[in-house]
């Protein structure tokens, strides 16, 4: 959920978001931004996310499993 922890395997979201934190440490804020082409490509995600969106997360590394 929007503003709530996650916990994810780094295998199973878009390749652009796992490339964007390699490198980050914990306790990092990291601002993500992921082109079309390195998130969903021209197909989106309908129906919320579309072919050509651009992607922004803030994630805050709060641990490494």
């Amino acid at each position: 959920a929007k503003g709530q922890p996650a916990t994810f395997n780094s295998s199973g979201v878009i390749k652009g978001f796992t490339a964007a934190l390699v490198g980050h440490k914990v306790g990092s804020q990291v601002i993500v931004i992921i082109p079309p082409d390195k998130g969903y490509g021209s197909a989106g995600s309908p129906p919320d996310i579309g072919g050509k969106d651009t992607l922004v997360f803030v994630v805050d590394i709060l641990g490494i499993a």
